[in-house]
């Protein structure tokens, strides 16, 4: 952990991260209800679509191929130092099942994933993940950078090479679109039809 603690070294005041006020701060519906990440999680269809995509992604087996020099065959590079992180275990408390199932559920809900790449004598070591809630994205003539804000609330930038950022849907094409946010109203709908029929069958017990 000492790379992670050293990146967040630097002190600084921050604020609620704007760019996610209304995922994870929500806002109400026209049905009435406040949606954000944590309360559509709550919706069962919601949650089954996330089930489905992290599981997919998740279920397959990762592993690094070597491509031959004709370009005709390919091998397991299994001596490549990325291959037991990425077919095994990518940080010291996940597997590589639980970390794309992680990956798929930020994607789905989020429309973005982000991951330090935890480098040490120029070799990867380990990919550290971070809430999409903690990070904003900001670019610039046409360069990546990405403000990393710690729970004690200590803010890092890290450079586009340091940072393996996994995008859903893009309109802009460097950051994915806030899932929950265009859903909204319908994962709204959802809730209120859900609470009702749930309502409704013990009026009849």
């Amino acid at each position: 952990m000492g790379v992670i603690a050293d990146a967040f070294s630097r002190k600084s005041v921050t604020s609620t991260l704007d760019l996610f006020k209304e995922i994870y701060g929500g806002r109400k519906s026209s049905s009435g209800r406040t949606v954000n990440v944590n309360t559509a999680i709550d919706v069962s269809t919601v949650f089954a679509c996330c089930r489905v995509v992290g599981e997919g992604l998740a279920q397959v087996p990762l592993k690094l191929r070597r491509k031959s020099k004709d370009g005709r065959s390919r091998t397991e590079a299994v001596d490549h130092p990325l291959y037991d992180k990425l077919a095994n275990r990518p940080n010291r408390w996940q597997t590589s099942f639980e970390y794309r199932e992680m990956i798929g559920w930020h994607v789905a809900l989020t429309g973005n994933h982000y991951s330090f790449i935890n480098r040490i004598g120029g070799e990867i070591v380990e990919l550290f993940p971070f809430m999409p809630s903690s990070v904003t994205v900001k670019f610039d003539n046409g360069a990546l950078t990405y403000e990393v804000v710690a729970e004690d609330g200590t803010k890092r930038v890290f450079p586009q090479e340091s940072i393996w950022h996994v995008r859903g849907p893009s309109y802009l094409g460097w950051y994915g679109l806030e899932i929950v946010k265009h859903a909204r109203e319908a994962i709204g709908l959802a809730m209120s039809t859900e609470e009702a029929v749930g309502q409704s069958t013990q009026k009849q017990r």
